[in-house]
């Protein structure tokens, strides 16, 4: 288990949220996370610890 830190795009603030990965991940894997910020979903690149982007606008 580990940490990842993240700005929530709605409040602005660092969020520190806890993910089970294994240890296989692939780079581009996503974790879907409740933000207690905001009390939204945010898709979270776990390689990079960044908001993943909208993939409709590819």
């Amino acid at each position: 288990m580990s940490n990842i830190l993240f700005r929530c795009p709605n409040t602005g603030m660092n969020v520190q949220h806890p993910i089970c990965e294994p240890a296989s991940t692939p780079a581009e894997a996503v974790v879907v996370v409740h933000c207690p910020a905001c009390a939204r979903i945010h898709l979270i690149n776990v390689a990079t610890g960044e908001l993943s982007r909208d993939v409709r606008s590819r």
